[in-house]
């Protein structure tokens, strides 16, 4: 289970009232909610040209604002969404590797973002064994947020996408 900031600041709320901080489950549970933890965010992004028949994928990981990992791949033929999905799994793993398990995720696409918060459905055979993937791996996370940037708040994963898709021309 997974919540966002304002539903975390109203179970803090409401779990440090006397009545609820002196229940031992209840400030359990108040305890884990607000140990701070490291501020890591994770920007991801995916470039396909249908054209050229080429995609890349492109990601970076901050801790607080401090630039920790980049990562940059060619992926052959993929469509935009396909290349969106690999970049947010690669870094998913990446994440795990590290053992980095609380993580904000920025992504510019909002179809992906919507899918992946059950906004929408996935309709598509071919996107719905990507989006599998990403659902198994985020559950191996304790916390996560997965929210839509615009583009211009996106340019170093943008960057590192078209990196990767020009690196196999």
């Amino acid at each position: 289970m997974n919540f966002n900031q304002k539903e975390i600041e109203s179970l803090q709320k409401l779990l440090s009232r006397e009545e609820n901080i002196n229940n031992p489950e209840l400030r359990s549970v108040y305890n884990k909610i607000t140990i701070k933890k490291d501020n890591f965010t994770m920007f991801v992004d995916g470039a396909a040209d249908l054209h050229s028949k080429t995609s890349g994928i492109g990601g970076v990981i901050y801790k607080d604002e401090e630039e920790m990992f980049t990562f940059s791949e060619y992926l052959d033929d993929a469509t935009n969404n396909e290349a969106e999905y690999t970049a947010l799994i690669y870094g998913l793993k990446l994440l795990i590797k590290e053992n980095v398990l609380n993580v904000n995720i920025f992504s510019d696409s909002e179809l992906v973002v919507k899918q992946i918060n059950g906004q929408y459905k996935v309709k598509n055979q071919r996107m719905k064994k990507l989006y599998d993937e990403t659902i198994s791996l985020l559950s191996q996370l304790d916390s996560w947020t997965f929210s839509h940037v615009l583009r211009d708040k996106n340019q170093v994963a943008d960057k590192l996408a078209t990196d990767g898709r020009l690196a196999g021309k």
